[in-house]
């Protein structure tokens, strides 16, 4: 009787190979799912309970966030966002600066934990990342050159595209573009500019005939750039925005928390303080619900 060879598997060579493909393709896998856990955005909850760090990005508009005079980042978004996150126990913020139009992709793929930035919640965004309640209700305004006749003293946004051909500038990213295109501007019209003294300078230099950007920006940039002719025209019939912070999505809970320590500083005293500093008034108080 034929006998197999001692040490031999009893498997044929064909099947010898298929298990070892099969096995291979289970390591395979497996390691593939490794580097994907290794690899996947972290949640600011496991940054603050590996050191009390939260990376927080923010952009160049004042007055929501800007360098002070000694370097530091300051601005109303940024100040709230300092004083709530103190009261949540976050021991230290590393600030994080980017052109606003890379906020929102840098908070997904998990390079930042949070958005101070005034950035204003849209349907759009909320689709993209969880939003606190608003920290404050801002009209939209453009900056123009002084006397710029081609639009009116008290503009309208159901009225700009009736106005003569206009070279617009908005920040990329920003909320102004969609107002720009509800009001019938045409896209081969509006250039943008990835943070706000570029839009400014556009304008200065006859580059464009009008900044679209929010009327606390525009006030704050046009009295902090006396070097130049240019003046504030706020659009009376514009919606407010809300600028709130945002977290990633699988950050819920931890907006939740800002959230909590929002509502009882939103509107008090301390909070209207602080803010006044940076040219906000009663009129741009948030509304008492998100």
């Amino acid at each position: 009787m034929f006998q197999k060879p001692r040490g031999s598997s009893g498997l044929k060579p064909h099947k010898r190979l298929l298990t070892a493909a099969l096995l291979f393709i289970v390591i395979l896998t497996g390691a593939a799912l490794w580097l994907v856990q290794r690899n996947a955005p972290a949640t600011a909850a496991s940054h603050l309970q590996r050191g009390g760090t939260l990376r927080v990005g923010f952009a160049l508009e004042p007055p929501y966030a800007y360098f002070d005079a000694q370097g530091q980042v300051t601005g109303e978004a940024t100040e709230i966002f300092k004083l709530m996150a103190n009261q949540m126990g976050v021991e230290h913020i590393d600030w994080v600066r980017l052109d606003f139009a890379h906020l929102l992709p840098e908070l997904q793929l998990g390079r930042i934990d949070a958005i101070a930035a005034g950035m204003f919640v849209t349907p759009e965004r909320q689709r993209e990342a969880a939003f606190t309640r608003p920290t404050a209700r801002v009209r939209p305004a453009l900056v123009v050159r002084k006397g710029e006749a081609a639009i009116p003293l008290e503009p309208l946004l159901t009225k700009l595209s009736t106005h003569p051909p206009l070279r617009w500038t908005t920040i990329h990213g920003a909320a102004e573009n969609g107002l720009l295109v509800q009001a019938g501007i045409a896209p081969e019209q509006v250039a943008t500019v990835p943070q706000a003294h570029r839009g400014l300078r556009a304008v200065a230099e006859s580059s464009a005939d009008a900044f679209a950007i929010s009327a606390v920006t525009a006030w704050h940039l046009v009295a902090h750039n006396t070097q130049w002719a240019l003046e504030v025209r706020t659009l009376s019939d514009g919606p407010a925005g809300l600028p709130a912070f945002a977290f990633r999505l699988d950050d819920a809970r931890l907006r939740d928390q800002m959230n909590q320590q929002l509502q009882s500083f939103l509107g008090s005293d301390e909070h209207r303080e602080l803010v006044q500093a940076f040219g906000f008034t009663s009129d741009e108080m948030p509304p008492e619900s998100p």
